[in-house]
């Protein structure tokens, strides 16, 4: 999850000089001096002033690094629309997972929101900025909260979703009394998911200074980025464990339907459980582009810091958050497998309708789809 807009030092300064001061995260060689800078404390290096802050806020690049997260989440939002109202009727999915897969795109939709709303905020307000108040660019952390909080939720609450889904899948192919208690394995994953999602954010933020500023509301507070830190490392690498579990439930529900093609409501339920098991491989296997993706982003964000200027280094920063991308492309992934399915059914259903149904041919198509029952 890329959250860390602020990146730590290179090895000449050690995390815990980092994390401890307010002055300086860059072993810094320039000698310039920020006039009408009043938040900064005496002796803060130029990089860390509002004066780097404001050359940052209002050069073009930046503002077209924050441009790209409203396009992308304008898109995303208009693809969930889209999904939600016309292709996820189209494939079968159990109800858990419809719920679970609902409660993902609500976070979406969440998520693409608060994005545009962060950055059409920080545009505007970039223009409205002067040279003789450099410090008007920045935020104060207590003002970024209700947003830092919704896009923070978001994702971890995604990583959750995925992790309880599974869970799901796990005892649907394993409790021999998934059925009769499918109600209430619902009703417990969805707590558990609230429970892990809200605690994990309340624990993440709980030392923020309110009272620092920030250049943005998608930085991450220093008070809470170690934390933020270990949460990232502890939960998204979990999401490659489910690629290789969603494999793993497709073969076995794939072998349940095999078995069961002579018992037609379990056989039904088989091809359901076969049908969600290969859109969860599909999604989950996007969704790991995006967990692999962003730690390389981080790492080489980090391998450059100190030979990059701050204003660019802000920049890649906020361009190397991909969940923006991931609340567009996610759902676009659900479309497309929506209408596959969609047009294999209408394919299938007109190959039946024009199949002749009397005479010898007719027969020999009745006695050919006897047969394939047995096959």
């Amino acid at each position: 999850m890329s959250l860390f807009l602020t990146t730590p030092t290179s090895l000449a300064l050690s995390a815990t000089d980092f994390f401890a001061s307010d002055l300086c995260t860059v072993h810094s060689t320039n000698t310039k001096i920020c006039n009408n800078d009043w938040i900064s404390k005496p002796g803060t290096c130029y990089e860390d002033t509002c004066c780097t802050s404001f050359e940052t806020a209002t050069s073009w690049y930046y503002r077209l690094a924050q441009g790209s997260h409203v396009i992308f989440s304008l898109l995303g939002l208009l693809v969930i629309i889209i999904y939600a109202s016309k292709y996820s009727s189209k494939h079968m999915l159990p109800d858990n997972v419809r719920v679970l897969v609902n409660i993902m795109l609500i976070l979406m939709f969440a998520h693409s929101i608060d994005m545009i709303m962060i950055h059409v905020y920080h545009i505007s307000q970039s223009y409205k900025a002067v040279v003789s108040n450099p410090c008007s660019v920045r935020v104060q952390v207590s003002f970024c909260a209700l947003f830092r909080y919704t896009f923070s939720f978001c994702t971890l609450g995604l990583a959750f979703c995925q992790y309880c889904l599974y869970i799901d899948r796990l005892l649907c192919a394993f409790y021999n009394d998934y059925i009769k208690y499918q109600k209430a394995i619902q009703y417990l994953l969805v707590m558990k998911w609230i429970v892990l999602s809200a605690g994990v954010i309340a624990w993440v933020y709980r030392e923020e200074d309110s009272e620092s500023y920030l250049l943005s509301c998608l930085n991450i507070p220093l008070d809470s980025m170690i934390d933020l830190s270990f949460v990232t490392a502890a939960v998204f690498p979990i999401n490659i464990i489910c690629c290789f579990l969603s494999v793993i439930m497709f073969r076995h529900f794939k072998k349940k339907e095999n078995r069961s093609r002579f018992e037609i409501n379990s056989h039904f339920t088989a091809a359901v459980d076969v049908e969600s098991s290969e859109f969860l491989y599909i999604v989950t296997i996007s969704q790991a582009v995006f967990i692999v993706i962003y730690p390389v982003l981080s790492l080489s964000m980090r391998f450059f810091y100190e030979d990059t200027p701050r204003p660019l280094h802000l920049t890649i920063a906020t361009l190397s958050y991909v969940f923006s991308i991931y609340c567009f492309v996610i759902p676009l992934v659900m479309v497309d497998y929506g209408r596959k399915r969609d047009g294999t059914r209408r394919t299938r259903i007109w190959s039946h309708v024009k199949l002749k149904s009397v005479g010898k041919e007719g027969a020999d198509n009745y006695f050919g789809m006897m047969k394939s029952q047995w096959e």
